[in-house]
């Protein structure tokens, strides 16, 4: 698995920045910046100013780019975590069940790992801020993580799964899942997500036999 959300060297993982940046990337650049903040920041940490120094985008280009100022901006950022993550689900699709749970787990050990811990989930992030000024920001997180979860289901279904016993193994692991790399943040220790990846892996065996 190469997905990832952003690459931790100071600027975003993309081709073409600064003066090389072709037509429409500017858009995309900022959505991965800001992206990146919320992991590490949350939502009050990402704001505007914050995107744009990091991104190199010029200001003039924030309400071209984003009208809905930066609430939109941080809805994009959502959605583009989400995107990556359901790339990731996806690019083990074939491999099956247990490929896209060990895909979801080196997902996010690279995320930690690659910033020192600092990173954790986006989406996670919004979900529990819960800030008053963006309380959309609490929807598009309640249905980034049913999306991921209809997306681990109908991989499990199409491998054989019932799917009564795929919904709530996609559940359980999302949930254990998602704990885990909290956890991992505040130990500053990856044994919270094996510990994890080891109890999903026993679920998926013992809801497959």
């Amino acid at each position: 698995m190469t997905e990832s959300i952003v690459a931790y060297d100071g600027r975003m993982s993309t081709e073409g920045s600064g003066s090389r940046r072709r037509r429409g990337e500017t858009r995309r650049v900022m959505a991965e910046t800001a992206a990146a903040l919320l992991c590490e920041r949350g939502v009050a940490g990402t704001t505007i100013d914050k995107v744009l120094a990091q991104s190199g985008a010029p200001r003039g280009s924030v309400y071209h780019h984003f009208p809905g100022g930066r609430a939109e901006l941080l809805s994009a950022a959502v959605e583009h975590a989400a995107d990556a993550v359901v790339r990731t689900m996806r690019a083990g699709g074939e491999a099956g069940p247990a490929a896209v749970l060990d895909g979801f787990v080196d997902f996010w050990r690279r995320q930690l790992l690659a910033s020192d811990y600092r990173a954790g989930c986006p989406v996670l992030a919004v979900a529990v801020d819960d800030d008053p000024e963006f309380p959309e920001l609490a929807d598009l997180a309640a249905r980034s993580f049913a999306r991921w979860q209809e997306e681990l289901v109908g991989i499990l279904v199409h491998h054989g799964m019932a799917p009564g016993a795929a919904d709530t193994l996609a559940l359980q692991a999302l949930s254990q899942l998602e704990g885990a790399v909290v956890l991992c943040r505040a130990h500053r220790d990856m044994a919270p997500l094996d510990a994890a990846a080891e109890a999903v892996a026993a679920l998926h065996a013992a809801a497959a036999t």
